[in-house]
C-alpha cells in the first residue's frame, strides 16, 4: 500500500530497517526530519524557559524535573540532527535507517524514565516538602 509516497508494506519488514545504504531521502522525509528537529529544539527552549521561571519562584524540585526534560529534548534533537545529516548525505552505515529505529527506542525508554521519575520521585518529594513546611510552621 502506497500512501504519501511511502510503501507502508516495506516499513514493517526487517530488511527495510537493516539496509546499510538506503539511498537519498525523499522530499516528504526531509520535511518530516526537519519538523521533528524543530519540535525537539522548540520543546528544549520552552522547558529551559519554564525551568528559569520555576527557579525564580523557588520551586527547585519542579525545576530539576524541567532540567531533566530539557536535557532529554536537547539530546534527542542533537542526535537526530546527526542522523538527519548522515541520511541527507547518503553516507553508508551512518545513514542507515536502523539509526532512526534506535533513536526512537532510546527516546521512548528515556521518556518512560522521565514519566516514572515525575510520578514517583517528584510527587513524593513535593509531599515531603509540604510535610516539612507544616512541621516547621509550628516550631
Amino acid at each position: 500500500m502506497v500512501f504519501l509516497g511511502i510503501d507502508w508494506g516495506k516499513i514493517f519488514s526487517v530488511p527495510f530497517w537493516l539496509e546499510v545504504n538506503p539511498g537519498e531521502l525523499s522530499d516528504l522525509f526531509e520535511k518530516f526530519f526537519f519538523g521533528v528537529l524543530i519540535i525537539n529544539y522548540g520543546l528544549y527552549f520552552v522547558s529551559r524557559a519554564y525551568q528559569k521561571r520555576l527557579i525564580a519562584s523557588r520551586e527547585f524540585i519542579k525545576a530539576k524535573f524541567c532540567q531533566k526534560t530539557a536535557n532529554f529534548f536537547l539530546t534527542m534533537a542533537v542526535s537526530f540532527t546527526f542522523i538527519f545529516f548522515f541520511r541527507y548525505e547518503a553516507i553508508p552505515f551512518l545513514g542507515g535507517r536502523f539509526w532512526v529505529f534506535f533513536w526512537l527506542i532510546a527516546g521512548l525508554a528515556w521518556l518512560i524514565y522521565l514519566i516514572r521519575y515525575y510520578f514517583f520521585h517528584v510527587k513524593n518529594q513535593l509531599k515531603e516538602l509540604e510535610q516539612k513546611q507544616k512541621i516547621k510552621k509550628y516550631m
